[in-house]
């Protein structure tokens, strides 16, 4: 039996579906904010 389907019928997977998507694409932004401000870090001091 496949559990993924299982636990995609319970209603809180569903519920809160939303929700991780909007905080995975908080993260996603995150990282080339940062990167973008280290490689201008990195050029000053080189």
């Amino acid at each position: 039996m496949n559990l993924g389907l299982l636990l995609s019928q319970l209603p809180h997977v569903q519920e809160s579906r939303t929700h991780y998507d909007a905080m995975l694409a908080m993260h996603a932004r995150e990282p080339r904010k940062f990167a973008a401000f280290w490689q201008r870090l990195k050029a000053l001091f080189s």
